[in-house]
């Protein structure tokens, strides 16, 4: 196979790779009857993320979609949104009582799946994998241009 032709298929199956392991974390998610914004939000509000922001901003998810996520959390009764004592426009997210038990209930044992399926893996295998998909996503992060140069040339495409 050509040396042009087997970069493409191999990044073809990295690109379906990382499609199967999104379905499985949206699978995940539907288990427990959240989209993922919902259930990430969730895992990392139980995990100590305050705000929606910082959620925003660790899932790189748009504060519109996550807003929409909390207001779903908080309709369902799983978060609660108090004003911060120092900045009465920022707000803390918490999980109210019955969130702390849906997450004992539904989210917990989905971690513990992942945990199991981490452990199928050596501590070798757990290394490689972090190492190899920081360098990959450095090397995407540090080859693409800055969005606003991005939008320019889409622009002229078409």
């Amino acid at each position: 196979m050509p040396p042009d032709r087997e970069n493409e298929t191999s990044l073809d199956a990295l690109n379906e790779a990382f499609m199967e392991l999104d379905r499985a974390y949206d699978q995940l998610a539907k288990s427990c009857g959240l989209s993922e914004p919902e259930y990430w939000s969730l895992v990392l509000i139980r995990h100590g993320a305050e705000t929606q922001r910082e959620i925003s901003e660790r899932l790189t998810i748009s504060p519109q979609t996550i807003n929409s996520a909390f207001k779903l959390l908080v309709k369902k009764g799983l978060v609660r949104l108090e004003p911060f004592a120092h900045d009465q426009r920022s707000k803390r997210a918490t999980l109210t009582e019955a969130g702390r038990a849906f997450a004992a209930d539904r989210v917990a044992p989905l971690e513990a799946v992942e945990a199991k399926a981490w452990d199928t893996l050596s501590h070798a295998e757990h290394a490689a994998l972090i190492q190899l998909i920081r360098r990959f996503s450095t090397a995407m992060t540090e080859l693409l241009p800055a969005p606003s140069k991005l939008h320019a040339n889409s622009s002229e495409d078409l």
